[in-house]
């Protein structure tokens, strides 16, 4: 699978903002050394949309909306992502069901963004627009590609450069609010020792190919946004634990993810 380089593209986001009269004071931000002063995440006090339409599961069971993140873990990081998703069919033709494969994104820091952005809708908006810009072709932008996202033995790996690499395995999805047919499920994942949840919403792309009759391999490109809330535990590189975990019984475990 072809991976998205993991470019810096400051300048699509200034042109993107240019109608707000702010694209002079973003190209200010250079160098990653000018990110330093720019406030966290959490104090934009932006809130992760949840709500999208109505999912049912097999047990018949239906929700709309994504569980709120705990309320002891921050916002701790805010991402625009850019990735893609690879499938499988055998050539069955449309009645078979794709099969999930691997994924491969890239996760740019939005935090430099935020203040500079007149309101959360306003941020929304930047990505069906990021989904339909043609960002292979992006040669020097400064917005901070800050991680990436991808697959090791049929599971999920987040790297957030020099912060931390851990699992996230899915907990709950829901349809988008709107467009299900084009736009992808939004999910709730989080790491196996529940020290980080991570949401992905505002999909734009991503849903599953329909299959022909010829076996092949189907890579769909997508957009999305990712919302990381943590409190503590589980690097897989620096071999910090998560104490407070239980397995399935109720049993407190330590977690150790070493790959």
């Amino acid at each position: 699978m072809v991976a998205i380089p993991c470019h810096f593209w400051w300048l699509l986001v200034s042109l993107l903002l240019g109608c707000f009269g702010e694209a002079a004071s973003l190209r200010t931000l250079e160098r990653r050394e000018d990110l330093k002063d720019v406030p966290p995440a959490s104090a934009s006090g932006w809130t992760v949309p949840l709500r999208g339409s109505s999912t049912c599961g097999p047990t018949g069971f239906c929700s709309d909306s994504l569980t709120p993140p705990p309320s002891n873990k921050p916002l701790s990081y805010l991402a625009l992502a850019v990735g893609i998703y690879a499938f499988t069919c055998d050539g069955q033709g449309p009645s078979e069901d794709p099969m999930y494969q691997s994924q491969s994104t890239q996760l740019y820091n939005a935090a430099p963004l935020v203040p500079k952005i007149p309101d959360e809708e306003t941020f929304h908006s930047l990505v069906p627009q990021l989904h339909q810009f043609d960002y292979m072709e992006l040669k020097n932008s400064t917005l901070e590609c800050m991680g990436t996202i991808g697959t090791i033995n049929d599971t999920a790996i987040i790297t957030l450069f020099e912060i931390a690499t851990f699992e996230a395995h899915a907990y709950e999805t829901v349809l988008p609010p709107e467009d299900e047919i084009s736009n992808g499920r939004w999910a709730h994942s989080r790491s196996p020792g529940k020290s980080w949840d991570i949401y992905r919403v505002e999909m734009a792309g991503g849903t599953p190919p329909t299959c022909g009759d010829a076996a092949e391999m189907v890579e769909v490109r997508y957009a999305a946004e990712y919302w990381f809330y943590h409190s503590e535990g589980e690097d897989l590189w620096t071999d910090i634990d998560d104490q407070n975990s239980e397995d399935a019984q109720g049993a407190s475990r330590n977690t150790k993810l070493m790959i």
